[in-house]
């Protein structure tokens, strides 16, 4: 090839390449919907609940002996939903919350008995695993350990969780759910190979939304 045209073929290779989207190369972007097919809106309240059947919904609770909110639990009663939470993308305008996405997780309920922000945060406070717990800060120039994504799961209309240390999406790792001693309780944590986790397929309710079927529950639930 003569200079000349290996210069025009370079140009255009790397404009090509800077004019690519922010995400990686070959995943694209899309939507994400919740059990009524509506997109998933930024900074409103939605449920984070199970895929699997007999399984709840993800909320805060305290871990041993703290009476703080520490830690984010999936609650071991099918039937529960758990607490709401937000989504903050790490570009603030905007207002749909697409798949391989970075933002921020932060519970909607004020939690009443601490301090905590409620916001989502990858941390070492069970020594066996790295876990979720409920002390970050939302927003960017803040920690790493604060960022997540959501991305489709193996089988239609279920999602994944996965943290994402890197802004850049390099190095995503899936959330799943693990025990601890004899509690009962099941922890949202790194998914890893060190002890028994068990994979974290999801769906999303819009809080403020209640149908038949929640009419139902409710009543059942309070007898």
């Amino acid at each position: 090839m003569k200079p000349a045209l290996a210069t025009v073929a370079l140009f255009f290779f790397l404009f090509a390449f800077s004019t690519k989207p922010s995400h990686v190369s070959g995943f694209t972007q899309e939507p994400v919907v919740d059990i009524s097919g509506e997109k998933l809106k930024a900074g409103e309240s939605y449920y984070i609940l199970s895929a699997f059947r007999g399984r709840g919904g993800l909320s805060f609770d305290t871990f041993g002996n703290d009476t703080c909110p520490h830690v984010v639990v999936q609650e071991s009663h099918g039937l529960n939903r758990g607490n709401p939470v937000k989504f903050l993308p790490l570009d603030s305008t905007s207002t749909v919350i697409n798949t391989f996405t970075n933002l921020n997780i932060e519970f909607s309920d004020k939690i009443a008995t601490c301090v905590e922000s409620g916001v989502w945060i990858t941390t070492k406070f069970i020594s066996e695993a790295l876990n979720v717990a409920t002390n970050g800060v939302a927003g960017t120039g803040q920690s790493n350990a604060n960022w997540f994504r959501i991305e489709k799961a193996e089988f239609d209309g279920a999602y994944e969780i996965q943290f994402c240390p890197n802004p850049k999406f390099i190095l995503c790792q899936e959330l799943g759910v693990f025990s601890h001693g004899n509690d009962g309780k099941r922890y949202v944590g790194r998914l890893a190979n060190t002890i028994n986790f068990q994979k974290l397929r999801v769906v999303f309710k819009k809080a403020n939304v209640k149908n038949a079927i929640d009419d139902v529950v409710e009543a059942v639930m309070s007898i």
